[in-house]
């Protein structure tokens, strides 16, 4: 399957309901500094909340996010989410691969842990490597 490389609106992911149950409890969680992800399986044709036209979802929604406890000024929290999503966009074909012909979609979130911004290299490293373990998790 080939990925479009942009991300758009659509994959993200903005229903109050799914982003409560993400954070709930009883999700799966793994780290890869300086990352914190979290995701959840959703059903194929719905699950967000909405009783609207699921055609065209994409099968990974994502949220970003960088806590002000973390990085004080504006502009670094914006430059660390700015990271997050350009590595996410380069490395989502890994993702999407695998959930090609699956009957369920994901909800991910990121979530900054570290308190020094990262370099692009270090992040696209810890997203790699992030995606690669989902995927394998999820063939489990």
């Amino acid at each position: 399957m080939i990925v479009n490389c942009q991300l758009k609106k659509s994959e993200r992911l903005t229903s109050q309901l799914v982003i409560e149950k993400l954070f709930a409890g009883g999700n799966a969680s793994m780290a890869a500094f300086p990352l914190r992800i979290v995701y959840m399986k959703m059903e194929k044709d719905g699950g967000d909340g909405k009783n609207g036209n699921q055609v065209g979802k994409p099968p990974v929604s994502i949220l970003v996010s960088v806590p002000k406890k973390r990085f004080r000024h504006a502009v670094d929290r914006n430059r660390m989410k700015r990271l997050i999503r350009e590595t996410y966009r380069l490395n989502k074909h890994i993702l999407w691969d695998a959930l090609e012909g699956k009957d369920y979609r994901l909800a991910l979130a990121f979530v900054c842990i570290t308190d020094t911004l990262p370099t692009f290299y270090a992040v696209q490293k810890s997203m790699k490597k992030a995606l690669i373990r989902i995927t394998e998790r999820l063939d489990l």
